[in-house]
């Protein structure tokens, strides 16, 4: 590999690369940021809170794991009277609405009839939030709430400081793009909408965020064991938390081997030298291959329960219970419009669809996105045409990398609708499916944002771009989230 001369910084730029206060900076504009969105958020406003909160709760109550048998009705009604005193059924989602003469609902089961619960989740997110939950044990539910809400935003600082240290090893010669990054995922409202309000999401895409990070490093610098046990204790902590965690395990299938294309496919290494990595790269593989095969058939006779889980309501994979009997259907002409829904339902959802996917920010402004986006495919092409060649080998792989993921998230986003649809349970694709690869979907959409621009205006693009996220951020709050509750 052969290294590319770095541009020419002016002074300006090389102030922005040398601010060691930047992390610091980043993290109390976001934890700012979070408690302003949390502070307008009702309770109980973002997506499936109350069943989120619900899970947690039972966790604490019940002093182990739960599972929908555990649903408690007092736990239930005492999170209803909180959602009818705050006026939730004006802006919430729910099938049951007051008449003024029907005392309040006891199970969500009349709220939520197609899914009551969140309890087939995985429990790790809602382990974590037993922190503060316990801490504030003797105060109202409202109290607890917003002291779990902290947690979701204390994870949106580490995906925002990942995202940080993510722009720094990649664009090391590339102040503005390098920082771009962050303030990007850190600016985003969607983003900030969610992670002030309680969910599982938030977990997943703070593991997969450090997971870019070490990928990044391990590119750069080299497979090591440390690396190594850090990408491990991220697809961990990521399947653990929540289904989407999956997409981490196909994407280091893709970069295990983009990696061992660039680092051990290079002229530095002999022929033999070459054959004795390859010979040992497909044992190691033989052998955790077979290891995981007598994993998983220990677990099947060992942990009968367990190994149902995984198979029916994890991996959600056509059992008897939720058969799957539509293929022809799925690939037929007929079926394209309603993956075009989902690709636009993702895409509204990705810049704004606030609340219970029920705040919208009119066509017009999805529209204008719509143009945006397409103008950074131009300009990723034009980047890939003629700045991309000049780029280090592990450089371009990261990149590689990084398109491959989104590919994997959009796969499973959609494979996932498809079983849904098929069961005759509806499809509804979010954006926060895809912010487990936010930063790898950031970096490509910026670097396509820039790709016209000359080198003597990366400064002002980076001042525009700022500027232009922090300009949304309060039309948003001020013009469409507030007077949606207010009404």
């Amino acid at each position: 590999m052969s290294a590319v001369d770095a541009p020419a910084l002016d002074a300006r730029e090389q102030a922005l690369f040398n601010l060691r206060a930047a992390p610091a900076l980043l993290a109390i504009i976001t934890l700012a940021l979070g408690l302003i969105y949390l502070a307008v958020i009702p309770p109980w406003g973002g997506p499936d809170e109350p069943r989120h909160y619900e899970y947690a709760r039972l966790l604490y109550d019940k002093g182990r794991l739960v599972s929908w048998s555990d649903a408690d009705k007092k736990i239930m009604a005492e999170i209803v009277r909180s959602m009818d005193a705050v006026g939730y059924w004006k802006w919430g989602v729910s099938e049951w609405k007051p008449d003024g003469q029907s005392p309040l609902p006891d199970d969500f089961a009349k709220i939520y009839p197609q899914n009551a619960h969140q309890l087939h989740q995985p429990p790790l997110a809602y382990l974590a939030y037993l922190i503060p939950l316990e801490l504030t044990r003797a105060s109202s539910i409202t109290a607890q709430l917003y002291a779990m809400r902290l947690l979701s935003i204390l994870l949106n600082v580490a995906v925002v400081l990942a995202a940080y240290v993510a722009g720094r090893e990649l664009f090391r010669n590339d102040p503005t793009m390098a920082l771009a990054l962050p303030v990007f995922v850190m600016l985003l409202p969607q983003h900030l909408f969610l992670h002030s309000t309680i969910m599982n999401d938030h977990l997943v895409e703070a593991a997969l965020a450090w997971m870019f990070v070490i990928l990044v490093r391990v590119f750069r610098l080299g497979l090591s064991l440390p690396r190594s046990v850090g990408l491990l204790l991220c697809v961990a902590i990521g399947l653990g938390a929540k289904r989407s965690g999956l997409y981490a395990l196909p994407i280091l299938g893709v970069a295990f081997l983009t990696y061992a294309f660039t680092h051990w496919g290079g002229a530095r290494l002999s022929t033999a030298q070459k054959s004795i990595r390859l010979a040992l790269t497909v044992i190691m593989l033989a052998l955790g291959a077979m290891g995981l095969l007598f994993a998983w058939n220990w677990v099947s006779v060992n942990q009968p329960q367990f190994h149902d889980y995984i198979v029916r309501l994890f991996l959600f994979l056509p059992t008897e219970q939720f058969p799957f009997e539509s293929y022809a259907r799925v690939l037929s002409p007929a079926a394209l419009p309603l993956y075009a829904s989902y690709f636009k339902y993702l895409f509204i959802s990705t810049w704004g669809h606030f609340g219970w996917m029920n705040i919208t920010l009119g066509v017009q402004a999805y529209w204008a996105f719509a143009a945006l986006t397409v103008f950074a495919f131009a300009g990723l092409a034009w980047f890939a045409f003629k700045t991309l060649p000049q780029w280090e080998a592990w450089r371009r792989a990261v990149l590689f990398v990084f398109g491959a993921s989104i590919l994997v998230a959009l796969g499973a986003i959609i494979a996932l609708e498809v079983r849904y649809w098929d069961l005759g349970w509806g499809g509804d694709p979010q954006g926060r499916y895809l912010f487990p690869v936010l930063i790898p979907l950031a970096t490509l959409f910026l670097l396509g944002l820039r790709g016209f621009v000359p080198r003597v205006r990366y400064l002002v693009w980076f001042g525009a771009l700022t500027i232009a996220l922090a300009l949304y951020n309060v039309i948003v709050l001020a013009l469409v989230i507030m007077p949606f509750y207010r009404a």
